[in-house]
């Protein structure tokens, strides 16, 4: 009777240990990234495949956001009505957006599989039209394009001549913290009037487009011509 009181507590304490350990693995291994929603769409990808596009959006969005290398669990919300995936030569080729509340922003992501050998290459993460962001307001930075530049960026470099017929080059250009401006070039040489000028001009420009002045960084730096 001792015996069989033994063996059942040692059965029960190892059905225990097992349920823990179990347990245990699933809270540790937290995925870095969970493109929810992928299973509402026929993408045709295999677990292993989806496990390796998430690590790609992840890495993508640890250099866009900035975040430290143990922020996990972040959600990025397929939508399925944006999903495209066609097929040629033995290429599948995806694209999709998704929304990643965490961030308040979307991201439109792309990429080519080839059959049997995977990736052709890195999936691309970048900024959507800003009629497609669920969050307009937020500034987004992508890999390879930013709001700036699927927006007014697709008109630069801009040229127009003020009253005077003084020249004036609109380009992007970014700040060594990484902020993306406006960069105005004008010969101004000091004249506030000049100045004054040409940023209503640069301003009535963005509204001609479609965009709001506010929401850009204008810098008019001071030039001359024949400096160096």
């Amino acid at each position: 009777m001792k015996n069989q009181r033994t063996i059942l507590i040692s059965l029960v304490a190892g059905f225990i240990i097992v349920i823990l350990i179990a347990v245990l693995g699933t809270l540790l291994d937290k995925k870095p990234l969970n493109l929810y929603n992928i299973d509402q769409v026929e993408s045709g990808l295999s677990g292993q495949q989806v496990g390796e596009l998430e690590k790609f959006i992840w890495e993508s969005l640890q250099r866009a956001q900035g975040f430290d290398k143990d922020t996990s669990e972040i959600v990025a919300l397929v939508r399925p009505s944006s999903f495209i995936k066609t097929t040629k030569d033995n290429i599948t080729n995806y694209d999709f957006i998704v929304d990643i509340d965490e961030f308040k922003t979307t991201y439109e992501v792309s990429f080519a599989m080839m059959k049997g050998e995977g990736f052709y290459e890195a999936p691309v993460v970048d900024c959507p039209a800003p009629s497609l962001m669920k969050y307009p307001d937020v500034k987004c930075t992508g890999g390879k394009t930013s709001t700036l530049s699927v927006t007014i960026g697709r008109s630069l470099p801009y040229y127009f001549n003020l009253s005077n017929g003084e020249l004036v080059t609109v380009t992007r250009n970014t700040t060594d913290a990484g902020e993306e401006y406006l960069n105005v070039r004008v010969s101004a040489c000091g004249d506030e009037a000049i100045i004054t000028e040409t940023k209503e001009q640069v301003e009535a420009w963005i509204k001609s487009l479609g965009y709001e002045p506010s929401d850009y960084s204008i810098k008019i730096p001071e030039f001359c011509d024949g400096e160096f």
